[in-house]
């Protein structure tokens, strides 16, 4: 029978994923990735960590989660098993009668030290909860994150990672999970505290404070240290669990000194918006409007930048814009039909096929002030 890190391994191969592209999905750290296909359940902080690891890699791949926790709960068994020769071996009657020797001898300083270890005990309880900050103020890592929930958050049952696609994400949450998600390079999370009539109360860290949020009333925020307003949608309520909807807003510009704006020369267009004459590159403008007549996969990047990567439903319309170039990948390219920079395209290919494509300028080669957009194979 396959073991559990051969059952992931096997799974993750099949679809053809290699450990960077799962870590680019999922977020998860790649040596969490290998510590559970390697079955080396001693690097993770917490049993609760690894599980809620062990739950999102086994969801990512599409299998059983279920089957594969108990999995893992059976091998745990297996190894906490008492040996036999340890339930059967005879025990050493010298040794109690030595150690109850010594035992009668300081029987006061045994009394005393307990006293003192039952303080200590009371002690370390109280501060655990009463001082159960995490503090991510100078921009630890996600693993400072996991860890100081582990210590001092023992009401955490598990930490779930939501990533964004397109500056918005939704996550299904239960009572006392927290989920982890990325203000471009700011780590923040929340925990689900309370479920009310209408309403929830998350506990958002950096900064640690309790926000309610009810139904259908968007809350916008500025969390310390991000780039940008953080949104939370309160979107469906039960009993146990809620859906929320994360959402970015605009990133914060930089001040910078007031200066003259310099005149810009516009470009001289010709015929359609293909070829223009300009004496500055930086001018010049792609625009990209589609139409998907079928469900498509796209892959897109605007100036080297991802924007997005996802199936795009039938009936869809999208506009990108770049300076430079997009290019382009499409899992159905007669499905989608483009006009860029007001020219019509019938199509980038036939149904069903995948096309990588870059759409650019390129200077002609009689005229240096004169630019044509070119679609090229990328």
């Amino acid at each position: 029978m396959e073991t559990i890190g051969e059952k992931l391994r096997a799974a993750r191969e099949a679809k053809k994923l290699t450990i960077k592209e799962v870590v680019k999905e999922t977020n998860i750290n790649p040596l969490y990735i290998e510590a559970l296909e390697e079955e080396k359940f001693d690097k993770f902080p917490s049993e609760t960590y690894l599980i809620g690891f062990l739950k999102n890699y086994a969801e990512f791949l599409r299998l059983d989660v279920d089957a594969i926790v108990k999995a893992y709960k059976g091998y745990k068994i297996g190894e906490s098993a008492t040996p036999l020769e340890e339930l059967t071996r005879p025990t050493n009657s010298s040794f109690s009668m030595m150690a109850s020797s010594l035992f009668n001898r300081y029987r006061n300083l045994v009394y005393v030290a307990g006293v003192v270890i039952a303080v200590l005990l009371v002690i370390s309880v109280f501060r655990l909860l009463c001082v159960s900050d995490v503090d991510i103020s100078h921009q630890e890592s996600l693993e400072d994150i996991r860890n100081q929930y582990s210590e001092k958050n023992k009401e955490i049952e598990n930490l779930r990672i939501l990533t964004l696609t397109n500056n918005r994400g939704s996550i299904l949450v239960y009572k006392k999970e927290a989920v982890q998600f990325l203000v471009d390079t700011k780590e923040v999370v929340f925990v689900l505290k309370e479920i009310g009539a209408g309403s929830v109360d998350l506990e958002i860290t950096p900064g640690k404070f309790v926000e309610r949020i009810e139904m259908d009333r968007p809350k916008t925020l500025k969390i310390a240290g991000c780039p940008r307003d953080v949104q939370f949608s309160l979107k469906g309520l039960t009993e146990n669990r809620a859906s929320i909807m994360v959402a970015l807003g605009e990133k914060e510009e930089v001040p910078t000194e007031v200066k003259e704006p310099e005149k810009k020369e516009e470009p001289v267009m010709q015929g359609d918006n293909t070829t223009v004459i300009a004496t500055n590159k930086q001018s010049l403008k792609i625009v990209v409007e589609a139409e998907f007549t079928q469900k498509s996969f796209i892959e897109l990047y605007c100036d080297g930048t991802r924007k997005m990567r996802s199936f795009v439903p039938e009936g869809s319309k999208e506009r990108w814009e770049a300076t430079d170039n997009i290019q382009i990948k499409i899992g159905n390219a007669g499905g989608m039909q483009a006009r860029i920079n007001g020219r019509d395209f019938k199509s980038f290919g036939a149904p069903g096929q995948v096309v990588n494509k870059v759409i650019r300028w390129k200077r002609d080669v009689n005229n240096p002030n004169m630019y044509h957009i070119v679609i090229q194979d990328w």
